[in-house]
């Protein structure tokens, strides 16, 4: 049986910051013996609303483990900017930039945040380095079977986990034994704390939460819902702010976060 981290093809390896692609980037190294060839690259592509511990993440799995990744950011002329650790935007500076270019906020039915703050300004980097018709490696697990099934009807991605059948437990496994992690909570392998910090597609419970946490992140959000909503099914974020701090409570059933990256 062929190993699903190896490939003969250009191919790009889609790094969000979290430990399930984490976990993919360290198992292609392995299969190349800790170095990749040269027909794979590695980005990541800074929002600026990540947490801080996400940045210092990225910086630990390109230090520790010797590999080469491209630190990207949206930039309204010219579509991406190549940054690094010391200098990626940290208090949502490209998002405002996308936000004031469109007008208008993402929401569940134009999320152009996804497209233009991850996958544009990765695309448009490959092709300035001459990196063409490339195929894509995202880190969805065999334990997600709609993301699964709905990445397998795209040309151009490949699900390595899902081929190798590699679950959460795995993912936990993995970093509960490593000699460096994420340092955001590690709930059998998963963190409410992952993509932007309080992104509109996360579950409102998961929101709140992150609300009474971190009081100090929701200012950002309430600012940029001046004119305009993310989602009308939810309290917006001043409301979020409020029943944060008493204990009034909103009962959503059986809301569930809505994945951001890997192709989506």
């Amino acid at each position: 049986m062929s190993n699903p981290y190896r490939s003969t093809e250009p191919t790009v390896i889609s790094f969000s910051g979290g430990r399930t692609s984490a976990y993919m980037l360290w198992k292609v190294l392995d299969a190349y013996d800790g170095e990749l060839p040269d027909n794979f690259k590695v980005c990541f592509a800074n929002t600026g609303k990540e947490m801080p511990e996400t940045l210092g993440f990225v910086r630990d799995c390109q230090e520790k483990w010797g590999v080469d990744i491209a630190w990207l950011e949206f930039c309204p002329n010219e579509k991406f900017k190549v940054v690094s650790y010391e200098a990626a935007a940290r208090n949502g500076e490209p998002f405002a930039e996308l936000i004031v270019k469109k007008k208008y906020v993402p929401n569940l039915f134009a999320r152009f945040c996804t497209s233009d703050l991850k996958v544009i300004p990765i695309n448009k980097y490959l092709e300035s380095v001459g990196f063409q018709d490339f195929s894509t490696f995202v880190g969805i697990r065999a334990d997600e079977p709609r993301r699964v099934a709905k990445q397998r009807g795209k040309e151009g991605y490949v699900l390595p986990l899902a081929d190798e059948n590699i679950g959460l437990k795995d993912i936990y496994d993995f970093w509960s034994n490593n000699d460096f992690d994420l340092n955001l909570p590690n709930i059998n392998g998963y963190t409410h704390w992952g993509n932007c910090d309080l992104c509109y597609l996360k579950s409102y419970q998961k929101k709140l939460s992150i609300v009474r946490e971190r009081p100090d992140l929701v200012g950002w959000w309430i600012d940029k819902e001046k004119k305009h909503r993310f989602r009308s099914d939810h309290p917006n974020y001043q409301e979020m702010q409020i029943i944060a701090t008493s204990q009034d409570s909103f009962d959503f059933g059986d809301d569930e976060s809505i994945p951001c990256f890997c192709g989506d």
